[in-house]
């Protein structure tokens, strides 16, 4: 009881045959995964600021999904980076547009430089407040630095539960 077992997750390298390991991305909250292609907006959809995987939430509360070190919280509060000891680095954006509403809506748990685990709450974004102004929630969680790392093993179209698996990445 309280033990979590770490289990090692590979990829074979199909032109080398070699293995890489496999960093597992889970939801950080609970909701219906999406393909980033399917998000509304050009940027996200374009893959213009990096690869991953969308999620329409059924939440409000915003869980790391990943181990790391939170390196930026956007001044609007809509949007965490964090960076994991592998050196990925992956934003969560809770919703579309929401940067325009100036931080209001969300009550931010953690803090710049915190080290944070997979599931450690991060943020708390009121829904309500988002769909009464007629919000799209859709959030997209991409890896930044896709000049580094692969997406692999997209979890599309199911309904997750924050912290079970949404894609893995693997470093090129």
């Amino acid at each position: 009881a309280g033990i979590e077992i770490m289990t090692m997750d590979w990829e074979v390298d199909k032109v080398l045959g070699i293995f890489k390991k496999k960093i597992s991305v889970c939801a950080p909250f609970d909701g219906r995964t999406m393909d980033m292609t399917e998000v509304r907006d050009p940027v996200f959809a374009q893959l213009m600021m990096g690869d991953g995987c969308a999620i329409i939430p059924a939440s409000g509360d915003v869980f790391a999904p990943v181990p790391g070190r939170v390196e930026l919280i956007a001044g609007t509060r809509h949007a965490i980076c964090l960076k994991t000891d592998e050196g990925l680095e992956l934003m969560i954006h809770y919703g579309i547009d929401t940067v325009k509403y100036g931080g209001e809506g969300f009550d931010m748990k953690a803090a710049v430089g915190q080290q944070v685990q997979v599931g450690d709450l991060l943020c708390h974004a009121d829904m309500d407040y988002f769909k009464k102004q007629g919000v799209d929630l859709t959030s997209p969680i991409l890896v930044l630095d896709s000049d580094k790392f692969s997406v692999v093993n997209k979890q599309l179209g199911k309904e997750v539960t924050a912290g079970e698996p949404i894609f893995s990445v693997v470093r090129k």
